[in-house]
């Protein structure tokens, strides 16, 4: 049953919308074409009062373009799971209007769906944007995106020189220099999405990658599609449309509301998560005592956090590249901690030991070392987020513009749902039986152990540690840490096995356990 739960947690799909109008050009813009030509058809025939052969061509576009030749899936990857949705429910609206003879509704749902798989498919194609066209907003991020856009006109400029490591140092300066030290990377997750940000990371990886391997095509190609991403990100920051000569609109309390509230919700959930799950089996298993161990690794791990902050911001050897990999080791350190706690945990659930205590009541012995570990294990999940939370609230601080009540009403709101999840858990601990909640607890931990896999591996590619290799098809999952990169699902699938194996093994240990009783 673990195992199932561990292999459908990669199952969901999120990523971030893409919108446009043209008619795309490409592989999947020639799809779309023609499920565009066979709804044009359609309502043609609907229109001559032919309702069989309307709805009929309608089946076709749905079932043997649409879905039959690919189009439905990439959207769901690689778009959005939402647009996807909204598809095929057009679809069906399109055929039900065409039944009950409604004109008006029958165009309406027909070029909605024309609109969005032209959109769509532009952007599978790679996005035909061009940054020239793109009003910039002159406001502060609208300012950074413009600096990123001009270093990486500049690496392509020094790279077909034939200087390819001068293109690749310009491009780090684009996104060490000025993508993460400005919080312009910070400030898209907390108000874009996470999936983006990984799409831009990957990108900037990809430049360099191809300008090592002599790809000049795909270097233009890459920069290309790159550019506008960053302006739209930038005008979505400073709330610019795009139409206005020049002006920017102030942003509201209420954006700033959510960026906070989204950041400590978005960042303290995992370690939460971890202290509550650790905290809870220890009251479970008659050792409410010695929870303060753990509650005292995770208040040291809030004070080395303030430190690395002030670090981080103020010396710049440990900034970019250096913050990367600190963070990135930190979480395959915590990685291995949790496979540990999480086997552990679940040994225990099965073990003579506990057994003795649900029929007897009394204590059972909780050895120093592993009580350390529990600690250690908190420590390391409070400090992974600690640090990077304080560095979020620098650009949201400075978005505020002088009013920061919403920024502390928000960090406020979010520190409340947190202290729910946390007593949620407590309450569950109570009520689920010893054996069922040690499991589950144990299964939280693994799942968070593949989270921490995918995002500390992420964290080593944006420090060129690790290489990247990108997949097709996969979509991007950035709670879960899953990102459509060879290296990290690699990764993950190794944690997994691992996982699995310590299972099989601890269960067929607790197995003979219970026979030679």
């Amino acid at each position: 049953m673990a195992i199932v739960v561990l292999v459908a947690a990669f199952c969901f799909c999120a990523a971030p919308l893409a919108q446009g109008a043209e008619q795309p050009k490409g592989e999947w813009g020639t799809v779309a074409t023609e499920v565009v030509s066979l709804l044009d058809q359609a309502v043609d025939s609907f229109e001559k009062g032919n309702t069989d052969e309307a709805k009929s061509l309608v089946k076709k576009a749905r079932y043997d373009v649409f879905a039959g030749k690919g189009l439905e899936e990439q959207i769901a990857t690689q778009v959005s799971g939402a647009d996807a949705s909204k598809a095929n429910m057009d679809f069906g609206l399109l055929t039900k209007a065409i039944t009950e003879k409604d004109a008006d509704a029958v165009k309406a749902h027909a070029e909605a769906l024309e609109s969005q798989l032209t959109s769509d498919a532009k952007s599978l194609d790679g996005g035909s944007v061009n940054a020239a066209d793109l009003k910039v907003s002159p406001g502060k991020w609208g300012q950074t995106a413009s600096t990123m856009v001009g270093l990486l006109d500049d690496a392509l400029k020094t790279y077909e020189a034939g200087d390819a490591e001068g293109g690749k140092n310009l491009v780090n300066e684009a996104y060490y220099g000025h993508y993460e030290i400005t919080g312009f990377e910070k400030m898209t997750m907390a108000q874009v999405s996470g999936g983006r940000v990984a799409a831009v990371e990957l990108e900037f990886a990809l430049i360099k990658k191809a300008m090592s391997e002599g790809k000049g095509d795909e270097v233009a190609r890459r920069i290309q599609e790159l550019k506008p991403q960053l302006i739209e990100d930038a005008n979505t920051l400073d709330g610019f449309d795009g139409t206005g000569e020049g002006k920017t609109t102030q942003t509201s309390g209420t954006t700033i509301f959510f960026a906070s509230f989204t950041v400590i919700l978005r960042e303290g959930i995992e370690a939460m998560l971890v202290v509550a799950a650790v905290v809870a089996y220890l009251v479970k298993a008659g050792h409410k005592e010695k929870t303060k161990v753990v509650w005292a690794g995770a208040a040291a791990a809030l004070v080395v956090s303030v430190l690395l902050a002030f670090l981080i911001s103020t010396l710049t050897g440990l900034a970019g590249k250096g913050q990367e990999l600190m963070e990135g080791i930190t979480a395959l350190v915590a990685v291995a901690m949790l496979i540990y706690v999480s086997n552990w945990m679940l040994g225990k659930s099965e073990a003579a030991a506990w057994n003795k205590f649900i029929k007897d009541k009394t204590e059972t012995s909780l050895g120093r070392g592993s009580l350390l570990s529990l600690a250690f294990v908190a420590f390391l999940a409070v400090v992974r987020e600690g640090a990077e939370t304080i560095l979020f609230y620098q650009p949201i601080l400075s978005m505020a513009q002088g009013d920061t009540r919403p920024v502390w009403f928000g960090l406020g709101v979010g520190i409340l749902v947190l202290l729910v999840v946390y007593a949620l858990i407590r309450a569950l601990s109570i009520r689920i039986p010893l054996r069922p909640f040690f499991l589950a607890t144990s299964l939280l931990l693994a799942i968070l152990a593949l989270t921490f896999t995918g995002s500390g591996i992420g964290e080593l590619q944006e420090a060129d540690v690790v290489s990247v290799t990108p997949i097709a098809g996969i979509p991007t999952i950035d709670l879960l840490g899953i990102y459509p990169r060879v290296e990290n699902l690699a990764a993950q699938a190794l944690v997994l096995a691992l996982m699995i194996g310590l299972f099989i093994y601890g269960s067929r240990r607790n197995n003979r356990l219970k026979a030679s009783q």
